[in-house]
Formats: C-alpha cells, structure tokens, sequence
C-alpha cells in the first residue's frame, strides 16, 4: 500500500517577537537614523559604506566596547584572547586590496623595539541589502604587487581578499563578512585564510550584554546606545534568535529543491544566456559579456541570482557593468560600478543626473540609487517572473523587457555617454 503525501506549502512562518532589554533611543531622536536612515530601502541601495563608518566611528569612540568585541572576534578565530589588551588597535575603512577595497579593516599592533609589528589582521567585509559578488581575480607576487592577469576570470570577491591576506605579515589573520543573516552557506569553496560570519543582530547582542552588565563608561554609552538602536530598527534578523525546530517551510523547500531545483536552475541559465543576443543588437560594443560562473541558481544562501553581465570598462579604474538576469523571483536589468572607490564612480553619476530626466520619461520605474559623485553607481529596472507565467509564450515578454529596458538607456543617452568615457581614455 503506498502512502499518501500531503503536498507542502512554502508559506513563511510569522516571526516571533524580539526586542533588546536596555533603554535606547527613540527612532526619531536615533543619531544614526537621521545619517543613515533606511539602509534597506530599494531606492537607496549600497548603504553598506554608511553603516560601515557608523561601525568604525563607535569603535574607535568606545575603546571598552571596542577590546569587548575584539576579544568576541577572537574568540571566533581562535586569537588568545589576552592578546587583545596587549595591543595597540586600529580601524579604518575603505583600504586598498589592489584594485579592490576592504569595508573595514582592523589592525593589532605589538611595539617591538622601536619598531610597530603587527600581530592581528582582520578585514571585515560588510552587507547590508546586497550579496556577495564576483569581481575580477586577482594574483599576488607579494604582499603588496599584484601579478597582471590578461582576460581575467570573474570570481568571488572573497577569494580575492583571501588571497591577499595569504601574502600579508602578521601572526593572527582572518577575514569575516558581516550581514544582515549568516552567510556561512555563502563562503565560496578555495578560502585558504580563517573565514567566520556573524550578524548585525549577534554583534547588537554583544553590544546589549555590555550596556546591561554596565561595563562601558558613561562617555561611551550613548554610541553603543545609539547603535544598538539602529541595529535593532534597520539591521535586526529576528531568525538569528528563534528556535532551531525543523518547520514544515523547511520540508517543503527540502523536497522541491530535489524534485525541481536542477531542472528549474537549468531553465533559468538557459533563459539567461539567451540574453546575450539581446545586448548584441544594442548596438554597443562591450569590452565583454559573461554569464554567471555558479552550476547552480540555488548555490547561494543568501540571494539566489544568475546573471548575464556585459562590461562597458574593466580597467584600472574599474568596472562598469550593464547586468540583465535573475535575482530571487525578479527579473532585473541593472547598471553598476566596481569597486566602491574606483575612478569611473564620478562620471557615471554625472552622466545618470544629466540624462536621469529622459530615462525617467520613458519608464518612471527606473531606480537610480544614491547619485553622490563617490558611491558605486547602482541603477536597476525589475519585472516579477510571476507576471508572465501565464502566457502560453512566456519567454517573450521576458525579452521584451530586457530589449526594453536597454533601448532605455541608450535612448535616453546613457549608454553612449558611457562609451565616451572609454574613448576619452583611448584619446588621452
């Protein structure tokens, strides 16, 4: 006789309600709330750099709180932690890695001699809305040259950062990526440095248990008060607290992951791909147009996402991206510079504000992002994948609004300004 199975249903369970157990501020009177405001919001996307700063500057201000998270940080890596009060700390943010840049870096100096040698390095790499990416890859001589790579392949920034940490002197390393959720499921396969992930919320936690258990002085109170506050209005993952009881959404995904997830990632990379042809006939000459390297569209825990990505510039002052593909259950066209502090950040902005007004007109559903002269370019058009699904030619529409999307940006003359800061490179 064979069983009946019900089927299952993906149906969030609601979370459970959580609050910290010290006095913060109110949102509106929030200090960081005013600076930052909402760094999940779709119109402004990589607030990563704000949050960042807002990290460092309460770390560096409150020298207790900041040994208490160090010694938690070491505690993580296997650091002694009586090291952390022998050293003399540092913190900065948006530090070279070759072409690359780190969110936030922090440094343990020991005097020996006369002489500063440094016993702990640590890169943090934070998110808040955005995953983590592919870049190009980098190869280290040393510790500070990078060997040339022609044509090189995209991988995860990560291995990047990896591989420079590989070739840096200090006697404890280890590299962390901070996140709204744990993105351990994330880490790319080929780290051979000391990689842990933590969250906006157990960082929060660390920062409640010292205000409770009244060890930060007065000074320093108010910052990790203000902070903690912001992390639980903005930051706060309400799964990182409940309980770990295999839930019937849990089921349900196992079994459909396994039933479908190949067939259904081999459609999405097939759809995808197909693509390419659309970004040939724009009439723009791409350095070059590469596809997702991930087998699968489920690879990731954080976001699943597959992407055909065409690059306007890939040099030494950066990428300049026109992305179409898919991020969860969206469609998505998207433009973006590489890194954070790359040169082409300032004129891609200049050209989006003058040409914002024309690509507008012809589909106000355009999200532009932050046009500040310094944070990387994000602009991005979306369609749920849900609104074609019953179309008997489903595939269509899904084309159309990609060919839609970039006759958009080269009507609207975006495209070709683009182009012109490559050829003014070329005439210099």
């Amino acid at each position: 006789m064979t069983s009946l199975r019900s089927p299952l249903l993906l149906i969030p369970s609601p979370p459970e309600p959580l609050d910290v157990h010290v006095q913060v501020p109110r949102q509106r009177d929030n200090l960081f709330e005013r600076l930052i405001r909402n760094p999940q919001a779709p119109d402004r996307p990589m607030r990563e750099g704000q949050c960042a700063e807002m990290l460092r500057s309460v770390l560096v201000a409150c020298p207790s709180l900041a040994a208490g998270v160090f010694k938690w940080l070491a505690h993580m890596t296997g650091v002694p932690i009586a090291l952390i009060d022998e050293l003399d700390w540092s913190l900065e943010t948006e530090q070279s890695i070759g072409s690359k840049r780190d969110d936030l870096r922090i440094e343990g100096w020991r005097a020996v001699d006369d002489d500063q040698q440094r016993a702990a390095l640590w890169t943090v790499e934070i998110k808040v809305a955005a995953p983590l990416h592919e870049s190009a890859q980098q190869d280290w001589e040393s510790g500070s040259d990078i060997t040339p790579v022609d044509d090189p392949e995209n991988v995860n920034q990560l291995l990047n950062y990896d591989s420079w940490l590989a070739h840096q002197d200090a006697d404890h390393k280890a590299g962390f990526v901070l996140a709204l959720r744990d993105m351990s499921m994330a880490l790319p396969d080929g780290l051979g440095q000391t990689w842990r992930c933590f969250t906006w919320t157990t960082l929060a936690m660390e920062v409640e248990r010292a205000l409770a258990a009244d060890q930060l002085p007065t000074a320093e109170q108010p910052f990790a008060e203000h902070m903690l506050g912001f992390i639980r209005h903005r930051l706060w993952d309400t799964t990182d607290m409940t309980t770990s009881r295999l839930e019937l959404d849990d089921v349900a995904l196992l079994r459909a992951l396994a039933a479908i997830g190949p067939s259904c990632s081999r459609k999405l990379r097939d759809l995808v791909n197909d693509f390419e042809v659309i970004f040939r006939d724009v009439g723009i000459s791409f350095v070059q147009v590469k596809s997702s390297t991930q087998t699968s569209f489920f690879d990731r825990s954080d976001v699943a996402q597959c992407w055909l990505t065409g690059f306007l510039i890939r040099d030494s002052r950066g990428e300049l991206t026109v992305s179409a593909g898919i991020m969860a259950d969206d469609l998505c066209v998207r433009v973006t510079t590489y890194p954070r502090g790359c040169s082409v950040n300032t004129p891609t902005h200049q050209i989006v504000s003058r040409h914002k007004t024309e690509l507008l007109k012809r589909n106000p559903d355009w999200v532009l992002g932050e046009l500040d002269g310094v944070s990387p370019l994000q602009m991005s058009l979306s369609k749920p994948l849900v609104s074609v699904l019953g179309d008997e030619d489903w595939q269509s529409p899904l084309r159309d609004f990609v060919s839609g999307a970039l006759t958009d940006l080269k009507e609207a003359g975006v495209l070709d300004a683009f182009i012109n800061i490559e050829v003014e490179k070329n005439e210099s």
